[in-house]
């Protein structure tokens, strides 16, 4: 009987540690299993009835994936008909790297002594959102991110530029990404974020976006091959649904918008090698270049300085190339020349103009003959080297002596008295004849300068008297024109400018018409809402966008009406 008993309790026992063991378990999801190169999926371990669990997770996916974002880790305790469970999951935002069948292997945790192991997971991963299906009900992500090239191929040392576009079905209000400084193979010439881009709504799968392009990136290639430009990541702040707070109640993004991380694709561009005809007078411009050259005089005295010009007009990249090295005739000290710049960045390319100017001094007399003035550069539309020459006018140099004259020789009497006639000519020569009689004073047209300064004199005296007259009423003329005044300072507020710039105008607008309308902050209940919004604004002037300042420009406005009213 006893042996019966033990049987029972150890059968009872090993069932209960079976069931235990049952209940623990580790499983891995993803959050989709078919999406493109421009969502943001999210992958998640959940941890099931096991103390201890890991709170990340290595997950060995560099090759195929970035992780944008994690671990989250959250932790769920629940209590069933007496019986207590626990979960804990440990999740990651991800992105692909590129398309395809992709796998995410099995992973293998081991937690006190016992070895759990999830199942692998086969994901299809498409370059692009589903743009081009043809079924309407494709499942297209509200929101996603596109990378367009102005240019597939470009040669080395050729700029060019990359925007990322929005494609957005949600009502954003704020977008934020760090700056990008450098990449290995290439220059970067600029990385802009737009504060107001341009926008197109376009229909996709029966799902309407709003297409911006967000931000863009000028890169100039110092080497040739094939490059995947990265990832770019940016954070996006929707609206949220459903709500209908005020700037009052949620200055800042808090509970009325949400961030979501989205990620800009990878895209690849082939950089081709320069041919090897350039010549000595290549330096690595490459574009479209026209070039004109000029002397300040083709005569000059010896040791006298000079200046040659030599200015190039075009687009391409304008910044990264020196002219060349010219000879000039021997005979002449010649300067480093003085460069100027006149170019922009433009959405392509640098666009403008380059200038240089080299001073020369002659140091002896005599013609010199200068060698046509030569700059080569590299043609992407033509695919070739294009030379460009221009002669430089011959240069005379004349000495002091022969300047001067030489009159070491005897003058003859008849030069003699030639001379002497111009010089009495210059001497004696006849002048304005006055009349002996004449007075001044007695002549009323010496009288008008007079005349014109006593005027002047009583028009300042009447401005200061109505300028004193105006000082002594000025509360009252504010006060009058207090509206008007405010008006003014509003429509000058202008998008184009910084976002911190923008809020300090409106704060000083609002507060000047309080001020000139001597009114406090209790008449109306508004006006310290306003107010605090303003002063919560600067302490992260960063997260603002025109959108939030718009909006609080029209509460300002719709404030001052009211208070018109009473």
């Amino acid at each position: 009987m006893v042996k019966i008993r033990s049987k029972i309790v150890l059968i009872s026992v090993i069932f209960l540690f079976s069931a235990l063991l049952w209940g623990q378990r580790v499983s891995c999801t993803l959050s989709k299993t078919q999406f493109s190169m421009q969502e943001q999926i999210q992958i998640t371990f959940t941890f099931e009835d096991i103390k201890n669990s890991p709170r990340s997770v290595d997950l060995k996916l560099h090759d195929a994936f970035s992780v944008i974002g994690g671990p989250y880790s959250s932790t769920n305790y629940s209590w069933v008909n007496g019986k207590s469970t626990s979960t804990n999951k440990v999740s990651y935002d991800i992105i692909a790297k590129k398309s395809g069948k992709l796998l995410v292997p099995a992973y293998v945790f081991k937690i006190k002594n016992q070895v759990y192991k999830t199942k692998p997971i086969v994901l299809m991963v498409s370059k692009s959102a589903k743009i081009d299906a043809l079924d309407p009900s494709s499942d297209m992500p509200t929101m996603f991110m596109e990378t367009v090239l102005d240019k597939n191929t470009v040669y080395q040392g050729e700029t060019f530029s990359l925007n990322y576009l929005l494609y957005t079905a949600e009502n954003v209000v704020n977008y934020t990404t760090a700056p990008l400084n450098t990449l290995d193979g290439f220059i970067v010439d600029k990385f802009d974020l737009s504060n107001s881009p341009k926008s197109s709504k376009k229909v996709i799968n029966g799902k309407e976006y709003l297409i911006a392009g967000i931000a863009s990136l000028t890169l100039t290639p110092t080497q040739s091959g094939e490059f995947v430009l990265p990832q770019k990541p940016f954070r996006i702040s929707v609206k949220r649904s459903g709500q209908s707070r005020t700037v009052f109640d949620d200055p800042f993004f808090g509970r009325n918008t949400k961030d979501i991380n989205i990620v800009a694709p990878s895209d690849t561009i082939m950089v081709l090698p320069l041919p090897s005809s350039a010549g000595s007078a290549f330096t690595g411009a490459i574009g479209e270049f026209s070039m004109k050259v000029s002397l300040d005089s083709s005569i000059i005295q010896e040791n006298q300085a000079t200046a040659l010009h030599v200015e190039l007009t075009g687009k391409g990249n304008l910044e990264h190339f020196a002219f060349p090295e010219q000879n000039f005739p021997e005979g002449f000290e010649v300067f480093e020349p003085k460069v100027k710049n006149n170019f922009k960045l433009k959405n392509e390319d640098y666009s403008g103009k380059r200038s240089w100017e080299y001073v020369l001094i002659a140091s002896k007399p005599g013609t010199f003959h200068f060698d046509d003035i030569s700059f080569t550069y590299f043609s992407p539309e033509n695919e070739k080297f294009i030379t460009l020459r221009s002669p430089v006018k011959d240069l005379r140099v004349i000495s002091h002596n022969e300047l001067e004259g030489d009159y070491t020789s005897a003058l003859s009497p008849d030069e003699v008295r030639l001379l002497s006639k111009d010089i009495r000519f210059i001497q004696m020569g006849e002048g304005n004849i006055f009349d002996s009689s004449y007075d001044p004073v007695k002549d009323q047209k010496n009288w008008i300068i007079y005349y014109i300064a006593i005027l002047f004199v009583f028009f300042f005296i009447v401005l200061e008297i109505i300028w004193k007259i105006r000082m002594s009423n000025m509360k009252q003329i504010r006060y009058k024109n207090a509206l008007k005044t405010a008006l003014n300072k509003f429509q000058k507020i202008i998008d184009d400018q910084d976002a911190e710039l923008v809020l300090l105008e409106i704060e000083a607008a609002f507060v000047d018409y309080l001020r000139d309308k001597q009114l406090k902050n209790n008449v109306h209940a508004d006006i310290s809402g306003i107010m605090k919004t303003i002063e919560t604004y600067k302490y992260a002037p960063g997260m603002l966008s025109h959108v939030q300042l718009n909006l609080l420009k029209d509460q300002a406005l719709a404030l001052i009406e009211d208070i018109e009213k009473i």
